[in-house]
């Protein structure tokens, strides 16, 4: 099991205190230190052996590296000559001890609510030890435009694109696949019939796959079947009518695509943990 994973909060941002590009021209090791803001380092070409409490870790090109803060590290072998690499040092509060990890399929998303309560947002992400981004240049350029900001005094622009590389870690960035581009067909077509419906024939002729290979592929790639995305569409839909007006919920059921409006309030109250009429009271008082 690795040891001395980076935890990020989710309710808080990193703060970038020192970010640039570094190249080994002659012969350099890893300094012996123990130091107190966090590490990552993205190795550009070459290869370097850096340890961390004892375990020694050996970085090719395209590795993302995470160095813990108040752990001691240090090199013995010299970095390969001409190594080049990026780095940021970082500050990030530790997560406290009533947060939980934020661990659902498809990567750091959280559920289908809306709003948010406090408890709720107690949660944190575990970013892991060292990464192969080899096949994606998304880190690359997330770091780049970190350094660009940095070099420009724009901490809180160089901290967001921080936080982006760790959402790339969490697996939460998609990349341009032909499978996502799939994907992303079948989604425009559903958000212009979300409300009227779409059959299976619908979805084939749109994307050429069969709907069943589709439906595997939406699946895998969003979290949620074709039906549940969906779903979701409509009762986001409701959701802002129960919001923006005072229709009944019966005719916010009708023009949300739900025939029943008793199914309506099924479906609405198993996704949202709550009854559409307590949503309303909750979210617009008064009315």
């Amino acid at each position: 099991m690795e040891r001395h994973l980076l935890r990020i909060p989710c309710n808080t941002m990193p703060f970038v205190c020192e970010a640039a590009y570094s190249i080994n021209l002659g012969t350099m090791i890893h300094a012996d230190r123990t130091v107190p803001f966090h590490v990552a380092i993205y190795l550009l070409q070459g290869s370097m052996e850096i340890i961390e409490d004892g375990i020694s870790y050996r970085l090719m090109p395209q590795h993302l590296f995470f160095l813990k803060s108040g752990v001691h590290c240090w090199g013995e072998k010299p970095f390969e000559q001409g190594s080049a690499w990026y780095y940021a040092h970082f500050y990030c509060a530790e997560p406290q001890n009533r947060m939980t990890e934020l661990e659902l399929p498809g990567g750091a998303y959280y559920d289908r609510k809306v709003c948010l309560d406090r408890d709720a947002n107690e949660r944190y992400i575990t970013l892991p030890k060292i990464m192969d981004c080899s096949g994606t240049n998304r880190v690359r350029n997330d770091f780049e435009r970190l350094l660009d900001a940095h070099m420009c005094g724009n901490i809180p622009q160089a901290s967001v694109n921080l936080w982006q590389i760790f959402l790339s870690c969490a697996g939460t960035v998609q990349e341009d696949t032909p499978e996502n581009g799939y994907v992303k067909q079948i989604q425009e077509y559903i958000k212009q019939h979300y409300i009227e419906g779409f059959s299976a024939e619908e979805i084939e002729q749109i994307c050429g796959l069969s709907y069943k290979y589709a439906g595997t592929l939406f699946k895998k790639t969003t979290g949620r079947t074709i039906k549940e995305y969906q779903y979701f569409l409509r009762l986001n839909k409701a959701e802002r009518l129960l919001v923006e007006t005072d229709l009944s919920v019966t005719e916010i059921a009708q023009i949300t695509g739900f025939s029943d409006v008793f199914y309506f309030s099924k479906i609405f109250r198993r996704e949202k943990g709550c009854t559409a009429r307590d949503f309303r009271k909750a979210y617009v008082p008064g009315i």
